[in-house]
């Protein structure tokens, strides 16, 4: 009892010590988990919490250069410059190849103000990552908050010029210019102003502060009229503004035209009836406008000189020419067609109207006006370019109102009148190009080229054109032309690079691998040092398998971008494709450590060494396997991959307690995983351990209910059953007896570690009484290739032989191969037999088949006996079909072994079929049928019929 009571309390101060060694042992968080936590708390704003994690992760991984930048960046945004300028600055000098880190360095410079380190920063940034759009656009930031706004303009139109079509860059330059607008009209520079301002026009036409700031500047300088027209522009866009409408009341007001202003109030009360502002304008306005009239106003008394004298020109002309001068041009228009009422062909009232309708963008009115001219006057070479102008423009505003058949028909006129002007031939061709008729686009180009053959624009144009066709040598030609032409324009480089670029990647699309390889082979004799197509063409000669070239392209390539981390990355990969793995192996090993912290290199690594293991595997060289194997797992002792290569290999060499202790490992990381559990099973089954590699098959069946894994549990629980119980019944009957002939038998057989013994009592009932025989068999295994059989029996000699006695020794050969040696003794009716026996057997996949012959020899006389037996064999060798035939009565057949005496010299021929199944690997169930013909005399046959039944039970 006292030693009971102290082995449970030594227990247990163990149990408690082990609990607070693991309280005590616990491991922290690492400094990847404190990073993502700080990450997650900067998004939350929680600043502080983020610092002071950031802190913890940097304790624990001095060189984090990821977790450095973070906390410079939150530095910066709770206002510590200095301490976010130190930390940005540690991960530029660890790593100059840092992008973010640039960007980062000029925020906070320029917080600082210090627009010269910023710009410098930027500089740097960009003299690595040349072309970066985010770098770009904050050099533009710099110069702009520096107001430098001249520079910021050529750099301005720069990015516009390289990200033409990029909305993010087009939004840059509008604000760019409305920037430097506002900061020139605030200091009174009013035409520099109003030049930034039209700038920002040409991207964002409706941007309301340019608008307002230049029509302002109009006001300011007294050009009403110019001012008027700009707000009758709106308005001709946007009509029901309430905004431009009372801004244009209140310049009409300005400009004393108080007739046109009333009649403007009245339309904006007529579209806001209920706007109080507008209606308490109503009185002081008639007010201003009779105090305005009060004495003699010369506009009223022209209107009535011409009331009283319709046809007085002087007067006609004096009210058009006021009202054009106060901007009342429909006021103007009205007077000018009551004189054209009166003389229609008026060249000059013409001429006025057509201006006029000009004015008021009303430009197919005013081309139908200027082509009345020119029939009159068809000589004029201004009234042609006029006409072509208006032509033009009228094309233009149907172009912009999506009207092409209208747009197409205004530019056709417009080179009816003139066949070579440029502007009719370039917004013909756009019209083609937005309809996406290319081929028309292209005889317009091909036209406008015949007559200004050096013209760059038209000439760009068709090169474009014939790319969207597809026609990428043509277009390509082109811009080699223009580069040869301009060699010094970088502009017709970038071009053509871009071109031939395009037109690979579509290439590569459509999967024409050659073609688009000589594209890029173009580009990098242009510019041998552009990224995109050494990528390319990297890319495309290891995707068709040609790993030989694209490693001369990535050798290439790293010539001018020796540092590039994905160039060389790249030249890993198409390295690990030649099998060249050790080459490979080394360059993401360097990678690895120059960027310990990036899961990607760390990741191309062991990927390497695992396909140099996998390579190794097939190539029989297990140890360069298990070499290669070993090196992931010192770097990532979890990895699934590796550790079930590993364990495949050990159980190759037959090494399974190795294999087993890396199934163990792989289970301890992936407790619930059916793969690591089988692979556990399957060890332990080799190792012969069939209890615990049960239990984990069953742990594979609540994981994966599948009928193999089932199966395989209940093959592995039949292993660590090592008895067995059965039961046989032989029934023989005969075609010249009526005595049927019945043998039953009972079994025990227990299982050992080289086979197996077994004990059997057969019982048969005959006349002459009932016969009891006892048997011992032995099944005795040497060793892998080497097993013996034997046997003794002792009976009663009622029915059965006193005494047989059989010995066999069986051996394993090559392919499959099994050869016997054997004796057999029998006693029966006070004979006795010596046979020896012989057999050899062979296995093809699920069949098996055996051949064996007996040499007989009693009572000084010799006989041989032959035996074919084949089986097919199912359901993992389980069951079988069986087949056999004899030639002769052998010392083996137990249904004629009584009266072996006498039929040994006859001749006898026999066959027979049978069916075994066995459920669950325990118990097993036969059926065997067998016809025996016997020839008695030369002309006299009998006949035995067989029928033997089994039944076994494992336990």
């Amino acid at each position: 009892m006292m030693f009971v009571f102290k082995y449970i309390l030594v227990v247990s101060v163990l149990c408690f010590s082990l609990q607070t060694q693991a309280q005590l042992f616990k491991k922290g968080k690492d400094a990847d988990d404190l990073y993502n936590e700080a990450v997650k708390e900067t998004n939350l704003q929680h600043y502080q919490k983020a610092i002071q994690l950031s802190k913890e992760a940097l304790n624990r991984r001095a060189d984090f250069t990821d977790q450095e930048l973070l906390l410079g960046k939150l530095y910066l945004l709770t206002g510590n410059k200095a301490m976010a300028r130190k930390y940005v600055k540690k991960v530029l000098e660890k790593d100059p190849l840092y992008r973010d880190a640039y960007l980062h360095a000029t925020n906070i410079e320029i917080s600082d103000k210090k627009y010269e380190e910023a710009e410098c920063y930027v500089d740097e940034g960009l003299y690595h990552f040349p072309g970066d759009k985010d770098l770009m656009l904050k050099k533009l930031a710099i110069l702009d908050v520096a107001e430098n706004f001249y520079q910021g303009g050529i750099y301005a139109n720069a990015l516009l010029d390289k990200f033409a079509s990029d909305t993010t860059i087009q939004k840059a330059y509008t604000g760019h210019y409305l920037l430097a607008g506002h900061y020139y009209q605030v200091r009174g520079n009013d035409l520099l102003s109003q030049q930034n301002y039209e700038k920002a026009l040409i991207l964002n036409p409706g941007n309301t502060e340019a608008k307002d700031a230049i029509t302002s500047m109009y006001i300011r300088s007294g050009s009403y009229t110019k001012a008027i027209e700009r707000v009758n522009a709106g308005l001709a866009g946007n009509p029901e503004s309430y905004d431009l409408m009372m801004r244009k009341l209140g310049l009409l007001q300005d400009m004393h035209d108080y007739a046109e202003a009333i009649n403007m109030l009245g339309v904006i009360l007529k579209r806001y009836p209920n706007d109080a502002k507008a209606r308490s304008l109503e009185t002081p306005l008639r007010m201003e406008a009779a105090a305005w009239y009060a004495n003699t106003d010369p506009y009223l008394l022209y209107q009535g000189i011409l009331e009283k004298n319709p046809g007085n020109r002087e007067a006609l002309d004096k009210l058009i020419g006021m009202s054009m001068s106060r901007g009342a041009y429909r006021e103007a228009l009205i007077w000018i067609n009551r004189g054209l009422k009166n003389n229609p062909n008026d060249q000059r009232l013409l001429n006025l109207k057509m201006d006029i309708l000009e004015n008021d963008r009303k430009f197919t009115e005013a081309a139908a006006l200027a082509e009345k001219l020119r029939q009159s006057n068809p000589s004029s070479a201004d009234l042609r370019s006029h006409f072509t102008a208006l032509k033009i423009a009228s094309g233009r505003d149907y172009l912009a109102q999506q009207q092409y058949d209208l747009a197409l028909a205004e530019f056709e006129k417009a080179l009816q009148a003139d066949p070579s002007d440029t502007t009719a031939l370039d917004m013909l061709a756009n019209t083609y190009i937005t309809q996406k008729d290319p081929g028309r686009a292209l005889q317009v180009l091909d036209k406008a080229i015949a007559s200004y053959p050096d013209n760059i624009r038209f000439l760009i144009k068709k090169s474009g054109v014939l790319a969207d066709m597809g026609q990428y040598d043509e277009a390509a030609e082109i811009a080699e032309q223009l580069l040869n032409k301009y060699p010094s324009d970088e502009k017709f480089t970038a071009n053509l690079v871009d071109l031939r670029l395009t037109a690979g990647r579509i290439l590569m699309q459509s999967e024409e691998y050659d073609l688009a390889a000589g594209q890029f082979r173009a580009v990098i004799a242009q510019a041998p040092n552009n990224t995109d197509a050494l990528n390319y063409l990297i890319n495309l000669k290891a995707a068709v398998g040609q790993p030989d070239s694209a490693l001369l392209y990535a050798n290439q390539a790293l010539q001018y971008y020796p540092g590039n981390k994905e160039l060389l990355l790249k030249k890993a990969g198409i390295l690990t494709d030649m099998k060249r793995y050790d080459e490979a192996n080394a360059i993401t090993y360097q990678l690895m450590q120059r960027y310990p912290f990036t899961i990607k290199y760390r990741t191309a690594y062991t990927d390497g060494l695992l396909a140099a293991g996998n390579n190794a595997m097939k190539n029989n060289s297990l140890d360069s396997a298990l070499a290669n194997f070993r090196q992931i797992l010192a770097i990532n002792r979890k990895d699934s991959m590796t550790l079930l290569y590993t364990i495949n290999i050990f159980n190759t060499r037959k090494e399974y307690d190795s294999a087993l202790l890396y199934a163990n490992q792989g289970l301890r990381y992936y407790p619930d995983t059916e793969i690591f559990l089988q692979k556990r099973a399957t060890t332990l089954e080799f190792l012969k351990m069939y209890a615990p590699a049960a239990e984990t098959a069953d742990s594979v069946v609540k994981v994966h209910n599948t009928p193999a894994n089932i199966d395989y549990a209940d093959y592995l629980h039949s292993k660590t059953m090592k008895d067995q119980f059965g039961m046989y019944f032989l029934h023989s009957s005969y075609d010249y007896s009526d005595s049927k002939y019945n043998i039953a038998t009972l079994e025990y057989r227990h299982f050992i570690k080289r086979g197996s013994y077994a004990a059997r009592l057969n019982y048969a009932g005959r006349a002459e009484g009932t016969g009891l025989q006892g048997e011992a068999e032995l099944y005795y295994i040497h060793n892998p290739k080497l097993y013996s059989y034997a046997l003794a029996t002792y009976s009663n000699e009622v029915a059965f032989a006193k005494m047989r006695l059989a010995y066999s020794i069986f051996k394993t050969f090559k392919h499959n191969f099994e050869g016997e040696l054997g004796v057999r003794y029998l006693n029966a009716d006070s004979s006795n037999t010596i046979s020896g026996v012989a057999s050899i057997a062979k296995t093809w996949k699920d069949f098996w088949v055996n051949f064996r012959a007996y040499y007989i020899n009693g009572d000084s006389k010799s006989y041989t006996s032959f035996n074919l037996t084949t089986r097919y064999y199912m359901n993992r060798q389980q069951d079988y079909l069986s087949f056999n035939a004899g030639l002769g009565t052998s010392p083996d057949d137990r249904s004629r072994l009584v009266q072996f005496p006498q039929l040994a010299g006859l001749l006898t021929r026999s066959v027979g079929a049978g069916y075994q199944k066995t459920f669950k690997y325990r118990t097993t169930v036969g059926l065997f049928g067998t016809w025996i013909n016997q020839k008695i005399a030369t002309t006299n046959y009998q006949n035995q019929y067989d029928l033997y039944i089994m039944l076994q039970r494992k336990f």
